[in-house]
């Protein structure tokens, strides 16, 4: 038995003390997505994908457990599985050099804990639950994820790319002369410029497989699962070009607006998201310092 194992073990030891007030009690890797070990579980043992437990079949996009590791603090949500509620509190532990997190889980259905999902059904209660959780990761005026869910799901795709050997593209985007159109017509116009970006990123990108999500003020960040330097290019270039032919209304005014691209495709041997974010910001910054209204792409050797 490994040390790692042995000191997993002790801390599953230590939170045993507390087995009448959780149901289960697991130690896991939110990037891998994997249990590392555990107390009091048939369903989901060591080794096993973390969110297979919930029976959805995809990663949770509210990952406390992610969450608990980058902000290195304790977060705490509510989940379903088969009509029942659990509590999840996640808090972030150091094992030697690797970063785990313990998640405790109580199954709170029959507490009366939640008084609102009380009297509601288990479709209802679940669509309620979802809703929830998909709030927190969700940015309020263009219903793209926000920043949060890049850190928390960058990393997971990263690794997901490179066990599996296949390529994985980052794509980050800012609005030309953001400013000036906020300082020149307000912010409304502005908010209404960014929702068209919304729009037309959505429109270019291939459903349920990329991801979009606003990383800060007018920029923002896309992520092409399995897609090479050219395929990234490729969508980068329909972005940019339809939005700089889309004449945007406002009431009786119209504006053209241009955005500046830059694109990162990861290859395998690089696993800190930090140094992925860095480079395709590196080529954002070189769009916009050749003239902007272009992209500028790079990858990994």
């Amino acid at each position: 038995m490994s040390l790692d194992h042995l000191e997993i073990q002790d801390v599953i030891n230590v939170m045993s003390k507390f087995q009448k007030l959780f149901d289960i009690i697991r130690v896991v890797d939110p990037v891998k997505k994997r249990v590392v070990d555990y107390k009091e579980m048939t369903e989901c043992g060591q080794g096993s994908i973390c969110y297979d437990f919930w029976k959805t079949g995809v990663q949770c996009n509210n990952c406390v457990s992610a969450r608990a590791m980058n902000e290195n603090d304790t977060f705490i949500k509510v989940e379903c599985n088969d009509g029942k509620l659990f509590l999840i509190i996640a808090s972030p532990i150091k094992l030697g050099e690797d970063n785990y997190v313990v998640e405790m889980l109580k199954d709170i259905t029959e507490t009366g804990a939640i008084t609102i999902l009380k009297e509601k059904g288990i479709k209802e209660t679940n669509n309620i639950i979802a809703e929830l959780n998909e709030k927190s990761v969700t940015d309020e005026l263009t219903g793209m994820y926000n920043r949060r869910y890049i850190n928390e799901r960058l990393p997971a795709d990263i690794y997901t790319a490179i066990l599996n050997q296949k390529k994985l593209s980052v794509i980050m985007l800012d609005i030309d002369y953001f400013k000036e159109i906020n300082d020149n017509h307000g912010h409304i116009v502005g908010d209404t410029v960014i929702k068209e970006l919304c729009k037309t990123m959505e429109s270019k990108i291939r459903k349920n497989y990329d991801w979009v999500a606003r990383y800060g003020g007018e920029e923002f960040l896309i992520v092409l699962m399995d897609a090479n330097q050219d395929v990234a290019y490729k969508i980068s270039e329909k972005i940019r070009l339809a939005l700089a032919n889309k004449p945007i209304k406002h009431n009786d005014l119209t504006i053209w607006v241009t955005v500046s691209v830059g694109n990162y495709t990861l290859e395998p041997g690089i696993k800190n998201y930090h140094e992925v974010l860095q480079a395709v910001d590196r080529n954002l910054y070189q769009a916009k310092k050749n003239g902007r209204n272009r992209t500028v792409s790079s990858h990994i050797e």
